[in-house]
């Protein structure tokens, strides 16, 4: 088939400061935190505004728990195209500590950030709108300069993935049918570390969130109210109770206790390994532990390829953040009568959030502490496909072509997404991400993404269609 990529760049490159940037800047200008609700409806809107003036059909916003999923439909002028499913999400982080922001973090202000130069820093650019606003962009570039689109694209944008999905769930459930007859999924995200290597996933670890109380009960502590802290000579405190029944969790070297938490932990195939072994060639310790970490070591001081198998391969047991009594100004002398938690332990295959968890309750009565109460906040299983597939045999091919050397598939991504709604039953479709542009900060004040880099991303998106286009021909 025709090469069209060189067309497509010189597009991106004519169109990118003056009509690209300024759509990116627009919606990282539009709160929409999905924790509290904050600009999610006028989000959603304009996402399907823009979806509509790339001329996607059947668009509309579906509301299901909180914040409505996006849909709409990019028909192909080729007749018999197939449909590739276009994965996002226009939701994002609180910007607090406000304080801790260089700029306002809904200003879109194009800051120099070290040592990557000139760089859009809002909350959101990283993850993910920059990445979405992106694909619209290169999208049209594609369809205006062809003169038609050769795929199909059905857009599942959704505003609530910083908060479990929820509204995803149904969403699959309710097109499973349609959406199994698709190519595969493609994630949009930006996958190029601090030194500029780009990366390809095929798949994520799963996540169980939970929070621990610990209320004054039978056991004692006091189960009304706070009390003098005089009382802790004949009346025990909650805080106490919590730390150690967290005690009982992990020894003294960061080895998790609780029975069975391993047993399902699956052993890797052979195309884990090979991943593996080809990323530990690459794996650049300094960057980790200096540009991303700030840590001196890694956990049980493993070193190389052994700490990065970890990072893949271990489950985890971290507490989030804990709290009780009290934390003011000046001094205030009590017993608290709770204490919470907030705990998540991150799933590899064949980990289930479920069974995980009964495994933690059990592990407690075990040891004493059934008064203390486990409240599920997010249980999302893992997700794992296949190298083999279409679309990630494309997003492969786009990386080897970049030009950027030392790129690497992972295997298993460390981080959770809902990808299992699309790579489980009923649906099982492939599900792949990669795409350039250095950025970072996620979550956190500053959160910043390289203009280079979002330019960048415009180009390696349209080397993935590119290549998709080209696999299927081939195999047609």
């Amino acid at each position: 088939m025709e090469n069209w990529l060189p067309k497509i760049y010189d597009e991106i490159e004519k169109r990118f400061e003056e009509e690209h940037l300024p759509k990116v800047l627009s919606l990282v200008r539009q709160p929409s935190i999905a924790g509290t609700g904050e600009g999610i409806e006028e989000c959603a809107q304009m996402v399907l505004d823009m979806l509509n003036d790339l001329g996607c059909e059947e668009g509309h916003l579906e509301h299901y728990v909180y914040s409505p999923v996006v849909s709409a439909k990019l028909k192909s002028e080729v007749e018999d195209a197939p449909t590739l499913v276009i994965y996002g999400m226009y939701d994002v982080q609180p910007p607090e500590p406000l304080e801790e922001w260089r700029v306002p973090p809904y200003e879109g202000a194009i800051i120099d950030v070290e040592p990557y130069g000139e760089c859009v820093v809002a909350r959101g650019i990283a993850n993910s709108k920059g990445p979405l606003v992106c694909f619209f962009n290169t999208v049209k570039v594609i369809k205006e300069t062809l003169g038609y689109f050769p795929l199909n694209l059905w857009f599942v944008i959704e505003g609530e993935e910083e908060m479990g999905s929820e509204s995803l769930a149904p969403f699959t459930k309710n097109h499973a049918d349609e959406l199994s007859k698709c190519l595969g999924v493609y994630l949009l995200s930006a996958r190029q570390d601090e030194n500029g290597k780009p990366f390809t996933t095929l798949g994520n670890k799963g996540i169980l969130y939970f929070e621990m109380e610990a209320r004054g009960g039978e056991w004692g502590g006091p189960q009304k109210l706070d009390i003098h802290g005089s009382n802790a000579a004949w009346v025990s405190n909650p805080i106490w109770r919590l730390v150690n029944a967290l005690d009982t969790m992990r020894d003294e070297n960061d080895h998790i206790l609780i029975e069975g938490f391993y047993d399902d932990v699956a052993p890797l195939n052979e195309m884990d390994e090979f991943y593996t072994d080809r990323m530990a060639e690459v794996f650049d310790e300094d960057m980790y532990l200096n540009k991303r970490l700030y840590t001196s070591r890694f956990l049980h001081d493993k070193r190389g390829r052994d700490a990065q198998h970890a990072l893949l391969w271990e489950p985890t047991l971290n507490i989030d953040g804990i709290w009780g009594g009290y934390t003011g100004p000046a001094t205030k002398t009590i017993v608290p009568y709770h204490a919470t938690c907030k705990v998540d332990v991150r799933l590899v295959p064949n980990m289930r959030p479920e069974e995980t968890l009964a495994k933690i309750r059990k592990h407690l009565d075990d040891h004493g502490y059934s008064d203390i109460e486990l409240i599920t906040r997010q249980g999302t299983p893992y997700s794992k496909v296949d190298a083999g597939s279409a679309i990630a045999r494309a997003c492969i091919s786009a990386m080897e072509q970049s030009g950027y050397p030392e790129n690497t598939v992972w295997p298993i991504f460390p981080g959770s997404g809902p990808a299992y709604l699309f790579t489980d039953p009923p649906v099982s479709l492939p599900l792949v991400d990669y795409s350039l542009g250095i950025s970072g900060q996620i979550h956190a004040p500053n959160e910043y993404f390289t203009v280079k880099g979002l330019k960048e991303n415009e180009m390696s998106v349209a080397a993935v269609i590119w290549n998709l286009c080209r696999i299927l021909e081939e195999e047609a």
